[in-house]
C-alpha cells in the first residue's frame, strides 16, 4: 500500500490559511447567495418571469447606497473580508463578510449584521470576536471608505420548495474613485430553509432566460475598479483535513472542484486567461477523477452524468489550452534555436488566430446557460446528498467509513493498476503510454486532493515526487504527440520558409520524443520501486 492512514484517527480544524480568514465565529451567521449577470434586455423580461408571479407580497423597490470600508494597504481585501455599511431609508446597517470552509461551497461565505445609527464603521458593533479578527487583519491600521455602490433594487419574496428566497433585481453603478462601472443583475439569496431550493431556483432561471452565474460580489469588482488589479488565479483549495468519513469527503471534495472552476472564471474574463484555462481544465479533470472514485463505491446515474459533463467542458478548453502549449513550444524550442528563420513569424499568426478561436469557444461555453446549470446542479447535489440515493442501498454504511482508510485502498488499487499497465514499457506503443499517463495523472489529482488525511511522512512524499515526475515525463511525449497533430492543420501557403519552418518543428518533436525516452525510463524505474511502501 502507497499510503498510510492516520492512526488513530482524529478530527481536526483545517489549517488557517493566512490568505482569507476561515474562524469559525460562535456569534456569526452564514449567507446563501446565487448572482446572475444580464444583458438590459434581457433584466426587463426577466421581471415578467412566472415564477415571480405567484407571490402574493408586492415587490418592494429600494435604493441601496453601501460604502466600504478598508485600509490604505486593502487588507481586507487581500483576506477576502468586507466591511460596509449600507444605507436604506434613512437606516444604516454595519455588515461583515468573510470567505471560509463553508458546506455551501463557492456561494456560501460568513455574514453578520448590526443596526448603527451612521455611516460610519465601527467593528466593535460587531462584537468582540469579529472586532479582534478585524484587528489583527488590519494590523492597527485604521479604515477608511474606499469605495462605494448605488442600487436601485427590485426584490421579489418567493417560496420556492420548503424555503424562501429574495430574488433582486439590481441596477446601478459601482464609484472607485474616478473610476465607475455598471450593475445589471440578478441575486438570489436564501432566506430560511435549504439551499437546495435556492439551486433549483436558479436552474430554474437559467432554463428560461440566457443568464450567466456571476462569480465576483459587488465588492470584489469594486476592489478591482479601486486597485486597478488584475483578478487571481485560483489554485485548487484543500480542505480533506476535516472529512472523517467518507460522505463529507464526497462533498467536500466536489465543493473543492466547483469551486476551483468558477474560482477562474473571472481571471479567464479579465486577468491571465492562459493560467485560467489551465486551471479551470485542471478543475473538470480532478473532477472526473474523483467521481470515477466515488462511482465505483457508490454508483448513482448523477455521478455518471456530472463526469460526461465535466469531460465535455475539459474538451472545449482544452483547444485553447493545446495551442497555448504548442505556441509556446515554438518560442521556447525551435524557435530560440533558429531566430533568423522567416518562415516561423506566419505559421505564429496562423496558430495566434486559432488559438484566439479556441478562447472564442471556450468564452462562449462559459456564458452559456448550460455551464451555469452544470454548477448549480451539482451543488444542489451535493447539498442533498444525492450520492446516497443510488440503486443499491448495501453500500450506503460504507459511507460513514474514515475517509482516510476508503482513499488509501482506493490509492493503492490504482497504483497496482498502473504497475500492471506498465509491463513491458520499453515496448508500449504511443497510446498504451498516453493510458499510462492518464492513470498516472488521476493517481497525482488524488493525492494532492486527498494527502491532507494522510500521514506525509518522508517516505510518502518521496513516492508524490516520483508519480509527479513520472506523469511530467508521460506528458512530455504527450506534448509532443499533439504538437504533430497540430502541426498538420497549420496553414503553410506554399511558402518555402514556412514549410522550411514546419520541417524544422516536426525534426524539433522527433529529437524531443528520442531525447527524452532515457529519462523516461528512469522515472518508469523509479515509479517501480515504490510497490512495497507501507
Amino acid at each position: 500500500m502507497a499510503f498510510k492512514p492516520r492512526e488513530p484517527f482524529i478530527v481536526t480544524e483545517p489549517t488557517p490559511d493566512p490568505a482569507a480568514p476561515a474562524p469559525r465565529l460562535k456569534s456569526a451567521g452564514r449567507e446563501v447567495e446565487i448572482k446572475f449577470l444580464l444583458s438590459p434586455a434581457t433584466f426587463r423580461d426577466a421581471q415578467q418571469w412566472e415564477l415571480l408571479r405567484p407571490t402574493t407580497l408586492r415587490p418592494r423597490a429600494r435604493r441601496l447606497r453601501s460604502i466600504y470600508f478598508d485600509t490604505e494597504d486593502g487588507d481586507l481585501r487581500r483576506h477576502k473580508a468586507v466591511l460596509r455599511v449600507r444605507s436604506v431609508h434613512r437606516r444604516h446597517i454595519l455588515t461583515f463578510k468573510w470567505n471560509g470552509t463553508f458546506a455551501g461551497g463557492a456561494f456560501e461565505r460568513g455574514e453578520m449584521e448590526v443596526p448603527t445609527t451612521s455611516g460610519n464603521a465601527d467593528p466593535a458593533l460587531l462584537g468582540s470576536e469579529i472586532a479582534q479578527l478585524i484587528e489583527t487583519i488590519c494590523n492597527g491600521r485604521p479604515l477608511q471608505p474606499v469605495y462605494e455602490t448605488d442600487v436601485m433594487r427590485t426584490a421579489y419574496l418567493l417560496h420556492h420548495g420548503t424555503s424562501d428566497v429574495e430574488v433582486a433585481f439590481d441596477k446601478g453603478r459601482i464609484l472607485a474613485g474616478a473610476h465607475a462601472c455598471p450593475i445589471c443583475e440578478i441575486e438570489m439569496e436564501l432566506k430560511s430553509g435549504h439551499p437546495v431550493d435556492l439551486y433549483h431556483l436558479g436552474i430554474s432561471l437559467t432554463e428560461a432566460f440566457p443568464v450567466t452565474l456571476g462569480c465576483q460580489s459587488k465588492s470584489e469588482r469594486a476592489a478591482a475598479l479601486y486597485s486597478g488589479a488584475k483578478p487571481a488565479i485560483i489554485h485548487a483549495p484543500k480542505t480533506m483535513a476535516n472529512a472523517p468519513n467518507v460522505d463529507e469527503a464526497i462533498g467536500l471534495s466536489l465543493n473543492s472542484c466547483v469551486s476551483h472552476f468558477l474560482g477562474n472564471w473571472a481571471a479567464f474574463q479579465e486577468g491571465d486567461r492562459v493560467k485560467a484555462v489551465h486551471q479551470m481544465r485542471v478543475a473538470m479533470r480532478r473532477m472526473r477523477s474523483i467521481i470515477g472514485v466515488f462511482q465505483r463505491s457508490f454508483p448513482c446515474a448523477e455521478f455518471l452524468r456530472f463526469r460526461q459533463q465535466a469531460k465535455d467542458i475539459a474538451t472545449v478548453l482544452g483547444e485553447a489550452r493545446n495551442w497555448d502549449v504548442f505556441i509556446d513550444l515554438i518560442r521556447n524550442g525551435p524557435l530560440a534555436v533558429f531566430p533568423g528563420e522567416p518562415g516561423f513569424e506566419p505559421l505564429l499568426i496562423d496558430a495566434g488566430m486559432r488559438q484566439e478561436a479556441g478562447y472564442g469557444i471556450a468564452s462562449a461555453m462559459l456564458a452559456a446557460p448550460e455551464t451555469s446549470r452544470f454548477v448549480l446542479a451539482m451543488q444542489s447535489f451535493i447539498g442533498s446528498h444525492g450520492w446516497r440515493n443510488g440503486p443499491s442501498g448495501q453500500n450506503l454504511p460504507s459511507l460513514t467509513a474514515p475517509a482516510d482508510v476508503f482513499f488509501s485502498e482506493n490509492l493503492a488499487r490504482i497504483h497496482r493498476k498502473i504497475l500492471k499497465s506498465g509491463r513491458g514499457f520499453d515496448r508500449m506503443t504511443p497510446h498504451h503510454r498516453h493510458d499510462l499517463r492518464k492513470d498516472l495523472k488521476k493517481l497525482r489529482y488524488l493525492v494532492e486532493l486527498f494527502g491532507d488525511l494522510f500521514d506525509l511522512q518522508r517516505e510518502n512524499k518521496k513516492y508524490i515526487r516520483v508519480v509527479s515526475l513520472l506523469q511530467d515525463q508521460l506528458g512530455i511525449f504527450n506534448d509532443l504527440a499533439a504538437a504533430e497533430a497540430m502541426i498538420a492543420k497549420l496553414n503553410s501557403g506554399g511558402e518555402p520558409a514556412a514549410i522550411r519552418a514546419i520541417g524544422i518543428m516536426i525534426g524539433w518533436c522527433g529529437r524531443g520524443a528520442t531525447a527524452g525516452d532515457a529519462g523516461l525510463r528512469e522515472a518508469w524505474k523509479r515509479f517501480k520501486k515504490l510497490e512495497a511502501i507501507a
